[in-house]
């Protein structure tokens, strides 16, 4: 972002005029719209409307403008986007702003429920920032904890219902000695290529690794070298 935004030097001003292609980012702009060339084969264009921003900090919001633009282009890369949903009544959502209302991670309405990350927030910052906001939530946490806010001289069940609705349910869950295989083959496989690593593209793939034992993992592994 700080690159987008700030003034080129010179010598910057000298590379971009000798450069032979481009790129830059175009902000305050909502595609609306893909043109394809006159054969219909490929794109040839996109329109995207103006927009400007209404209000500040968290409340600030696009608003359209209706002045649009049209770009000349070959490719168009869609991104996913995200946004949280509901996934129990019992727990307060504010559906304008898909996030859990809380105060520092301490859910509104709610005694003894915590959240953080997105769900918390909403879709901003980078990693540091959702990690800091997981930190404050923490401390929130153990504030409550040493001033007896939160109670927890009760035996509660934590993990082990979790544990007994998945398996009613026909669901087994990924744990972390799975995810060690996982992560173990795509360092080997990224290892043979000269890579740090070599990433599994399925969900499919990943439980198949997951789901196998060491023994069988190896065998699968002199196969495909001898392949």
């Amino acid at each position: 972002m700080k690159t987008a935004v700030e003034v080129p030097g010179d010598k910057e001003l000298e590379r971009r005029k000798n450069a032979t292609k481009i790129w830059g980012f175009r902000f305050y702009r909502s595609p609306t719209e893909i043109f394809a060339d006159p054969s219909h084969s490929r794109t040839a264009g996109i329109r995207l409307v103006v927009n400007r921003l209404e209000g500040s900090g968290e409340r600030a919001q696009a608003v359209l403008t209706g002045e649009v633009e049209d770009v000349s282009c070959g490719l168009v890369i869609s991104s996913i986007g995200y946004k949280s949903l509901p996934i129990d009544p019992s727990v307060p959502f504010d559906s304008r702003r898909a996030i859990v209302p809380n105060s520092v991670g301490r859910v509104h309405q709610a005694a003894g429920l915590y959240c953080s990350g997105w769900l918390k927030t909403g879709p901003t910052g980078v990693i540091a920032t959702t990690m800091n906001n997981s930190f404050d939530t923490a401390r929130s946490l153990l504030e409550d904890v040493d001033s007896g806010t939160l109670d927890i001289s009760t035996s509660k069940p934590g993990s082990q219902i979790v544990s007994m609705l998945l398996e009613e349910r026909g669901v087994k869950p990924v744990t972390f000695s799975d995810w060690e295989k996982i992560d173990s083959l795509e360092m080997r496989k990224g290892e043979a290529c000269g890579k740090p690593r070599e990433k599994l593209l399925t969900v499919e793939e990943m439980l198949k690794v997951a789901r196998t034992g060491p023994k069988q993992q190896a065998e699968s592994s002199r196969t495909k070298n001898n392949e």
